[in-house]
């Protein structure tokens, strides 16, 4: 039986839609083989949106307006819908936290990319809606200019709802992949998405021992507050400027260990780049998230330190001492990635995830939207 599923979208304007998107296209033949059918709206009123089995919802085809007309407009238009087609929220944003429980009556299922592995957190109100903006507030008196504004949710009934989707991994991450996928807005071709095939192996010469390029101006001290502490932890050892694309790939292709703080989020696109060039990824404990693809197991794929940063120089020192432990992770961290990037209709990889999503989906009865 074939399911059609209509995908309320903002489209390919940013690295998170793109990354969102992207599976859909690459795996369309394998998703239709799984009798999903698929098609793209970018217009909540268009007329045939609600033409469809289950209709899939990216969090960003509605995020400009939360602010603008208030979550009662909002709202409204998720119970409209709601009324003609069963919903499927999709959270593309970076962490693990800020959910939008608002919209949890409207929708059978709020799908995220990386969730916390303590659902009783999204109960608790988090300084900065992120757990490690909380530990640095609360351990170390980090404060924002302007505290955003907590979404926690209430009802412990709804925790049920929050489902485990896909994170940004599932894109071309090679050194061309960004700019040739941001053709996609502008040009609807969908040739111009495939999936990275060229891995740097791990054991190749490499002749630098540590990476750390990164950004530190945030508008939220919370945020920002990791990558300065690392950025005055390394200021005498390397430089932590940003280069170009090009130069930036080939000092990773040469690189033994890469400095990956978190950002708006845990992951960056930083970590599957590292991966695909074959070096060793240092973040901070990921150990309280779970997401998909998994490249962030400690001790296995990648090293971690912790969020207080006490063992940090001595994480550091392992790309000195340790070289061949660090070619062990990063060839299991290839070998995930890649395996993963393969999994097209395995029992765990995204196409089987999109038909359970479906299928429990239509199989459930309809919540009340209240």
């Amino acid at each position: 039986m074939m399911h059609k599923i209509h995908i309320l979208t903002k489209g390919f304007q940013s690295p998170n839609g793109i990354a969102f998107l992207f599976p859909f296209i690459v795996y369309r033949k394998e998703l239709a083989d799984c009798g999903i059918q698929t098609k793209f709206f970018t217009s909540i009123a268009h007329p045939k949106l609600c033409d469809c089995d289950v209709l899939f919802i990216e969090s960003r085809s509605v995020s400009h307006r939360w602010e603008v007309e208030g979550d009662q407009a909002v709202l409204m238009d998720l119970s409209r819908l709601a009324e003609s087609v069963p919903l499927v929220w999709f959270d593309i944003s970076d962490s693990s936290g800020w959910l939008q429980p608002q919209v949890l009556p409207f929708v059978r299922w709020y799908c995220k990319g990386q969730l916390l592995k303590d659902k009783s957190l999204y109960m608790k109100k988090l300084y900065g809606n992120r757990l490690w903006a909380d530990y640095y507030h609360q351990s170390f008196g980090a404060t924002d200019s302007t505290p955003a504004r907590n979404r926690v949710l209430t009802d412990p009934s709804r925790l049920g709802q929050l489902r485990l989707s896909w994170n940004s991994g599932l894109a071309n991450y090679s050194m061309y992949g960004p700019h040739i996928m941001g053709l996609r807005r502008f040009i609807p071709i969908n040739a111009l998405f495939w999936l990275p095939k060229k891995f740097v192996p791990s054991n190749s010469e490499r002749t630098v021992a540590l990476s750390c390029r990164m950004g530190t101006k945030y508008e939220r001290e919370t945020v920002s507050y990791q990558r300065k502490k690392i950025q005055t932890l390394l200021k005498d050892r390397l430089s932590t400027r940003k280069l170009s694309r090009r130069a930036y790939y080939q000092e990773m292709r040469e690189t033994r260990l890469v400095i990956s703080p978190f950002g708006f989020g845990e992951i960056t696109l930083k970590d599957f780049e590292a991966t695909l060039c074959g070096a060793t990824l240092l973040k901070p404990d990921m150990s309280h998230m779970e997401t998909w693809p998994n490249l962030f197991v400690s001790g296995k794929t990648i090293l971690t330190h912790s969020w207080d940063l006490s063992d940090f120089m001595e994480k550091l020192s392992m790309a000195y001492s340790c070289p061949h432990q660090l070619k062990t992770l990063a060839e299991c961290a290839q070998q995930t990635y890649r395996e993963e990037l393969e999994k097209k209709t395995s029992e765990i990889g995204f196409c089987n995830r999109v038909v359970s999503i479906v299928h429990d989906t239509v199989s459930t009865i309809e919540p009340d939207a209240t």
